[in-house]
């Protein structure tokens, strides 16, 4: 059963992490999570880092309504364990991709722009 309470978590912990960056977010900041990410640098992590659905920090996510909805017994210690290493997972997997991506744009925006200015001379 861990394996079903390591995915529960995993898809909740995606759907956090999807709401840190948006269309918004400056190439700046999107590299710097890049680097405090790969860095393990606490200022990122701590700031910015998934707070379990399981510590009773969430308004309306109780242990009992997670364990019905994803059918997972969340007071067994080892599937509660599983649940928040799959959480931890998927929020950082997806804040990492989707820093990714906004800096991969501005860098390919930046090339762009450099390429069109060498065929301008």
């Amino acid at each position: 059963m861990t394996e079903e309470a390591y995915k529960a978590g995993k898809e909740l912990g995606e759907a956090a992490g999807s709401w840190i960056i948006d269309g918004n977010t400056s190439d700046e900041t999107a590299r710097y999570l890049l680097k405090g990410i790969t860095d393990g640098d606490p200022a990122v992590l701590d700031q910015h880092g998934p707070r379990s659905p399981l510590s009773g920090e969430w308004a309306g996510e109780s242990i009992p309504e997670l364990s019905d909805q994803y059918g997972i017994d969340l007071t067994d210690d080892d599937e509660a364990t599983r649940f928040e290493e799959g959480y931890d997972t998927g929020y950082w997997d997806t804040v990492e991709r989707d820093a990714r991506a906004i800096a991969a744009s501005e860098s390919l925006f930046i090339a762009a722009r450099h390429t069109e200015r060498l065929s301008d001379d």
